[in-house]
């Protein structure tokens, strides 16, 4: 019998979240899934590219995941996520056996990166965790570059070219240093007048960030946000 704790974190759930339903799944990798979520609370949500959506992945918590949506239909109430299932936590056992139909419990959308001031060319920089901010990018008129660093870069760059990003994009090796990605960071900054989007890793977000400082041709903006950090949890 579940225990108290666990009996008024169901109670809080069932008035703070909306319920959710899982209209559509299909899997990239084995460590990226593409979800369809379906919810009439969607229908009246305010959404802009870069907000989070946060899920609950286990019944007798209010633990909750966060996660991008890379698309929002008011209209239908319907949303899209594209989640890196690294892990063996709550969440990574959630979507291990998650299926078609089953609900879930969710929270949002919320802010996170407002995406809509990103004008002008970007250059987005990122990991495996920054992937469905890149889709939610493209809902915003701008041309973009890609960086992305990675634990199996041939992997992602397969899932990159399954979601449709194929262009102007490299994807490097993850290593401490971050030499690399720097490198292929300032050869990218080659557009005037250009937004720097940087997410994923806290350590990588601030190296970006402080070598940018210094490159020939200096952002017009920087636009950061950590998502996870070695050591640490409670970051979106």
């Amino acid at each position: 019998m579940p225990g108290l704790a666990e009996r008024l974190a169901d109670l809080a759930s069932g008035v703070m979240l909306d319920n959710a339903h899982v209209a559509g799944l299909s899997h990239l990798s084995p460590e990226f899934i593409r979800m369809t979520l379906s919810a009439e609370a969607f229908r009246k949500a305010t959404w802009v590219p870069g907000a989070k959506l946060q899920l609950r992945p286990r019944r007798g918590s209010m633990s909750l995941r966060t996660y991008t949506p890379t698309s929002w239909d008011a209209a239908r109430g319907v949303t899209e996520l594209v989640a890196y299932t690294h892990g063996d936590g709550p969440a990574g056992q959630w979507f291990e056996r998650v299926a078609e139909g089953q609900s879930c419990a969710v929270f949002g959308p919320r802010r996170s990166i407002d995406l809509r001031g990103a004008t002008g060319p970007v250059l987005f920089v990122g990991d495996e965790t920054s992937v469905a901010l890149a889709l939610a990018l493209r809902t915003v008129p701008a041309e973009t570059s890609h960086v992305f660093e990675a634990h199996d870069p041939l992997a992602l760059t397969d899932v990159l070219a399954q979601l449709g990003i194929t262009e102007r994009v490299a994807v490097v090796p993850k290593d401490a240093d971050r030499v690399e990605l720097l490198q292929r960071c300032r050869a990218a900054a080659v557009q005037a007048s250009y937004t720097l989007v940087v997410t994923g890793d806290a350590a990588t977000v601030h190296a970006v960030r402080r070598d940018s400082r210094g490159w020939e041709r200096k952002p017009r903006q920087v636009m950061g946000k950590a998502y996870w950090a070695e050591g640490r949890t409670g970051l979106d």
